[in-house]
């Protein structure tokens, strides 16, 4: 029998090529600048639509160009200067945020845990009032254009109605506290443009949406779930990788 002429199999052509361009695009424009940490790999597997290990291969083709390094067990970073001659675009004034990173993820843990609680507790204690609150709190993270400052007065003042609801004056605070550092934070990422980050906002509306239905259905469990899920889920977005139990 003649050899046969076999070829490989090609997969969809260049996913993991357009997950580097689109990256370096980022880095290019500005929107992602010296030192800022990329998303994990599971924010942008889903952003994309794509496997993990297809984020893999675009990440190292831009680490092997120099555009990114990574930092065992901390995260992936662009690097502090760029390859190219040609300067950046002139980076934006930076609110001053958390510093260290064990501080940031720390953080997104104990809010994890505090704000998973007070959901189960704000279920089973729902009024029409206290719901009426935290429904507002998501409308107004609605916007048309871009988001704003009152886009992300209304995602904290969210959190807040959540952790008034659960009827615990402790957790509260607790949430209160732990929150309010994380403003300019969280003013950042949401202010970021470009295909990676520009549904950041809209994806936490969402899942605002889906802890108030389990407030609706008084279902406590359902709400420290989603709840847990939702802190995961942000810590993923700004680049930390947490686990809930």
């Amino acid at each position: 029998m003649s050899e046969m002429n076999v070829q490989p199999v090609a997969r969809r052509p260049h996913l993991a090529e357009h997950i580097a361009r689109s990256l370096s695009d980022e880095i290019a424009s500005g929107r992602l600048r010296p030192g800022d940490r990329l998303p994990t790999e599971q924010f942008l597997s889903q952003n994309f639509g794509v496997s993990r290990n297809v984020v893999r291969e675009g990440i190292a083709t831009l680490r092997a160009q120099g555009l990114i390094q990574s930092r065992q067990g901390v995260g992936v970073f662009v690097s502090a200067a760029p390859p190219s001659s040609e300067p950046l675009p002139r980076e934006r004034e930076r609110a001053p945020v958390l510093d260290g990173d064990n501080t940031i993820r720390n953080m997104f843990e104990v809010r994890a845990v505090l704000e998973s609680q007070a959901a189960a507790l704000t279920a089973s204690h729902m009024t029409p009032s206290k719901l009426k609150t935290i429904q507002a709190a998501v409308l107004r993270m609605q916007y048309e254009g871009e988001p704003t400052l009152e886009t992300v007065n209304a995602d904290l003042d969210f959190h807040r109605a959540v952790a008034a609801a659960s009827g615990n004056d402790y957790l509260e605070a607790m949430i209160r506290t732990v929150l309010e550092p994380m403003r300019a934070l969280i003013t950042m990422t949401f202010a970021r443009r470009g295909p990676v980050f520009s549904n950041i906002p809209h994806a936490a509306r969402g899942e605002h949406e889906e802890l108030v239905q389990a407030f609706i259905d008084r279902n406590a469990a359902a709400a420290r779930q989603i709840m847990g899920q939702h802190i995961v889920s942000a810590a993923s977005r700004f680049g930390y990788e947490i686990k809930f139990f």
